[in-house]
């Protein structure tokens, strides 16, 4: 059996009070089995799930199998292909482009996920369908959940960033990454060409300006918050933190306005791609 990890974990950028996003999948010849395996998976998130005197180690969430509840918890190659073929929406097709073998036989992962992802490409790449449909889901999620997480969701936030290199790759070719996490992303899309230096080095910066903010709001609060504070000890704390792990030419001035700066000029270039 195949342990897909997708988003932040598939990334290796999981960071405190990240869901572990988990699928599992079992070659054509072990459907016989599902049901074993099915309880192996079962089990397998009973024992990380669980709380204990310790704590639980994290959460768990298999929602974005084929189908999503309805769906098995465990499914084949062959009923992966074939629902991200004919019937998969686009926010799944494109989630599946950051993931990766966590567990099982490694290679025989890689070569599913780069199958799979070479579906992806001919149902979006090819058919000059990604922008429009990157730039629909990405609006909707600002107009969704950037009042709540302006960081992430909101006009200018990591989204941004996030969907325009997934447009970028779309658009290029059907190429498999073998490293997702999103410094290596944007070192791929430049080398094909499809990012000038300038705007490369600007979205290396914001995505780690945007990381370090997140990460030190969970780190001070113990979980993950949509904005930074107004003000304070708490936005002072944040600001130390922010401090130690991003370069010093990226907190020359006070959080707040480094933020809004960046936010703003991520916004200009995504929609300078998107045509808007």
């Amino acid at each position: 059996m195949l342990v897909i990890s997708m988003g932040r974990l598939g990334m290796r950028e999981f960071d405190v009070a990240s869901d572990a996003d988990l699928v599992f999948v079992i070659p054509d010849q072990d459907m016989p089995e599902q049901l074993f395996w099915t309880r192996v998976a079962e089990q397998m998130i009973s024992i990380i799930t669980a709380y204990t005197g310790d704590g639980m180690m994290f959460a768990v969430d298999t929602r974005l199998r084929p189908n999503g509840r309805s769906g098995a918890m465990v499914q084949s190659e062959s009923a992966y292909k074939t629902y991200f073929a004919n019937a998969a929406e686009a926010w799944e097709g494109i989630t599946y482009m950051k993931t990766r073998t966590a567990a099982g036989d490694i290679d025989h992962g890689t070569r599913f996920l780069n199958e799979l992802q070479k579906v992806d490409w001919r149902r979006y790449g090819q058919s000059g369908r990604s922008r429009r449909q990157l730039l629909q889901m990405r609006l909707r999620l600002e107009k969704e959940l950037g009042g709540d997480n302006p960081l992430k969701a909101g006009r200018g936030g990591y989204y941004d960033i996030d969907f325009a290199l997934m447009y970028l790759r779309l658009k290029g070719a059907g190429i498999f990454f073998k490293v997702l996490n999103t410094p290596a992303r944007i070192d791929v899309v430049e080398q094909m060409g499809h990012l000038e230096r300038p705007d490369a080095d600007f979205l290396r910066d914001a995505a780690a300006f945007y990381r370090a903010v997140d990460h030190a709001l969970r780190v001070s609060t113990g979980h993950a918050e949509g904005a930074i504070p107004a003000g304070g000890a708490a936005l002072e704390n944040l600001n130390d933190l922010v401090r130690r792990w991003t370069p010093d030419h990226l907190h020359d001035q006070p959080l707040d306005i480094e933020l809004a700066q960046i936010q703003a000029r991520t916004r200009e270039f995504f929609d300078r791609l998107f045509h808007i």
